[in-house]
């Protein structure tokens, strides 16, 4: 079954993004098809020991329940097999012990705009 991996990692005290579609950036916009699979997973050398939850903010239709927890470093929810639509995300976690810059516990909500998914 074909799934949508979205990487997660700290650099320089802000969330950088990636996913197997090879969007890459502070803010990214993932495509995920019917039906599919939707993978949160902590990048290489991510400075992050654990996510902690996914807030998902839009369209829930478009989605079959919410992300649950796999493992200390990823979660997952599969898409619906008809609904249309897009949603914004947000990632909390712990960083990892020792992490000299800032103190920041989650990714808000801000600046131009959160990552996102979109269905088709």
């Amino acid at each position: 079954m074909a799934h949508l991996t979205i990487y997660v990692k700290r650099s320089k005290g802000q969330l950088q993004y990636r996913d197997s579609e090879g969007n890459t950036g502070d803010t990214i916009t993932s495509h995920a098809k019917h039906d599919e699979k939707i993978i949160w997973k902590l990048d290489k050398c991510s400075g992050i020991s654990e996510i902690t939850g996914i807030q998902l903010k839009g369209d829930l239709s478009i989605l079959n329940g919410t992300p649950r927890k796999v493992d200390f470093n990823q979660w997952e929810v599969y898409t619906s097999g008809k609904a249309e639509g897009e949603l914004s995300y947000s990632i909390e976690f712990e960083k990892c012990k020792g992490m000299k810059d800032e103190e920041v516990e989650s990714q808000e909500l801000k600046g131009p705009r959160p990552p996102a998914l979109r269905i088709p």
